[in-house]
């Protein structure tokens, strides 16, 4: 695969490379996205790489990086949400990260945004003089699935002490001079706003505070490489809605250059409701069907297509079994 011309040659204003995918848990656009980092840190002076996974668990991976001890397989499954890091491709990607000195970030909602626990872990970790055992407790519900379950299950008075709580720890860390203590409580204050319905027009919280920590992320690095879903990364609204591309274009303007990844076949996950209960699904691995290169419009400043692709070794099956350990 050539890598495209907006890469090989790219302009020198810009500081943000935006990377898209068409689907999550694809093993070529991990190893694209690899491949382009260490293309942009190499020959352009890029400095870290800023992924769609929770902000507060990032902070471990960026320490690991930094020269912390631990396991690149723990780091990345502790430090990576949605189990975006449980795969070889990006333990390749982040060793070769550590070894060069560049930095990693997450941009997400904690706990794969179904939990504030991380984030809560984050801000007592940071400040010991306060007193956060009763919120840690009422914010620590668990994995991904597990949470959602359980935070549906709260009683009315349960969910309003926790929520309680959430709203006061923000406002409390909106003044603290620790900048990471207030991205993490920022990210608890999107997380809280998830949760109520957004007026139609207005993007969702979570593309917000995506939006928010690329450019708090800018006032600490020179030039970033940004991974998410080719949906968030697009300058265009989608159903409607500013993504989190389309905030940083207003933001960055020409410091901006975004790239699509697709894919013209191959394996897909797919998930069918089977109720309004949280992550009730059945997950289905089915055959794309067949479709060529398309135009990146005004969604994407340049677009790479892939004839075929494949599936992250046991990611079907992970998905699988952890929603139907909760059903």
């Amino acid at each position: 695969m050539v890598l495209p011309q907006l890469i090989t040659e790219l302009p020198r204003d810009v500081r943000v490379v935006a990377l898209g995918e068409d689907a999550h848990n694809v093993t070529e656009f991990y190893e694209l996205k690899d491949r382009i980092l260490r293309y942009l840190v190499e020959r352009h002076g890029f400095t870290a790489f800023v992924m769609e996974s929770g902000f507060a668990e990032g902070l471990g991976v960026d320490a690991w990086l930094r020269g912390s001890p631990g396991e690149v397989a723990d780091i990345a499954r502790e430090g990576i949400t949605y189990r975006f890091g449980e795969c070889a491709p990006m333990h390749r990607q982040l060793e070769w990260m550590r070894s060069r000195g560049t930095g990693f970030y997450g941009m997400d909602l904690p706990g794969s945004s179904t939990s504030p626990g991380p984030a809560v872990r984050a801000v007592a970790d940071r400040m010991p003089g306060w007193d956060l055992g009763e919120l840690l407790g009422l914010s620590e519900l668990g994995g991904r699935t597990e949470a959602a379950v359980r935070f549906a299950a709260l009683s009315p008075p349960e969910r309003n002490r926790l929520r309680t709580g959430l709203r006061a720890l923000a406002a409390r860390s909106a003044g603290v001079a620790d900048a990471v203590v207030r991205r993490a409580a920022a990210s608890v204050a999107a997380f809280l706003a998830e949760l109520e319905p957004v007026p139609a027009g207005s993007p969702y919280p979570r593309d917000a505070f995506m939006a928010e920590t690329v450019r708090w992320v800018l006032e600490r690095e020179e030039r970033i490489v940004v991974s998410a879903h080719n949906a968030h990364v697009r300058r265009t609204p989608f159903e409607g809605r500013p993504m989190m591309g389309g905030l940083l274009h207003e933001a960055l303007g020409s410091e901006l250059a975004v790239i699509a990844l697709t894919c013209g076949s191959g394996p897909v996950i797919r998930f069918v409701e089977r109720s309004p209960r949280p992550f009730d699904w059945d997950v289905l691995l089915e055959e794309r069907e067949p479709t060529g290169p398309g135009d990146p419009g005004a969604e994407y400043d340049a677009l790479i297509h892939l004839d075929h692709a494949t599936l992250i070794p046991g990611a079907f099956e992970r998905l699988r079994a952890e929603f139907q350990e909760y059903r």
